[in-house]
């Protein structure tokens, strides 16, 4: 199978779907990820830029990306784009890859890129000419911080792919916080554990399914 994970910003791939990204290579499916925003000056410098984007590369040999595309839209100003150039971009991205399965954001993040992230990923995944599951997973920090609810209904056993998950977090430096942060390494695994117990798992990743076909 190929596998696709639309994400907003650097580090919100691993967070949301790190242990099922590891599960799915093991299992010899391709894995793929597109990163709709990129920082630019004067918020971010030109050296923090490329120092993410060389984490981003460790973290892809971690996981076993097979590739991995930026479509470099500002951070945090997707929703001050025209929809339907944001549309195309990713529907061209998901036309090039033809996934099986796409990831990507829960619509009711408290962060609106993810929201406007969720909203090109339904259009590019029009059950026209295409037969894509499509889940969404959660981001800590965005997802939980919100007052709409996040309910799961679909579960990964990363009980084998939990410690390369925090691994390939903490490649992203600047992202990495002091627990008792959700976006800690032990916020990580504590979150991991709660979605595993509510399966009777040692650890889990969460996600609610949109769109199935048999």
């Amino acid at each position: 199978m190929r596998i696709l994970v639309v994400a907003a910003h650097l580090d919100d791939e691993i967070l949301g779907v790190g242990g099922a990204l590891l599960k799915h290579k093991s299992q010899g499916d391709e894995t793929f990820v597109c990163i709709a925003t990129r920082g630019y000056p004067p918020e971010w410098s030109e050296g923090q830029i490329k120092k993410e984007l060389a984490e981003a590369k460790r973290v892809d040999e971690i996981l076993g990306i097979s590739k991995r595309f930026y479509c470099d839209f500002p951070v945090v100003k997707l929703n001050t784009l025209p929809h339907g150039e944001f549309n195309r971009k990713i529907s061209e991205i998901v036309n090039l890859i033809q996934p099986d399965i796409i990831y990507t954001h829960f619509e009711n993040d408290i962060n609106k890129d993810h929201g406007v992230v969720f909203n090109g990923v339904m259009v590019a995944a029009r059950p026209i000419d295409k037969r894509i599951k499509l889940f969404c997973f959660e981001t800590m920090s965005s997802t939980e911080w919100n007052y709409k609810s996040f309910i799961p209904n679909m579960y990964v056993n990363i009980e084998n792919q939990i410690d390369k998950k925090v691994e390939a977090f903490l490649q992203y430096r600047s992202e990495v916080k002091s627990y008792p942060h959700p976006r800690s390494p032990e916020g990580i695994r504590i979150w991991a554990q709660k979605r595993g117990s509510e399966v009777c798992w040692r650890y889990a990743e969460a996600f609610m399914m949109i769109r199935s076909f048999w």
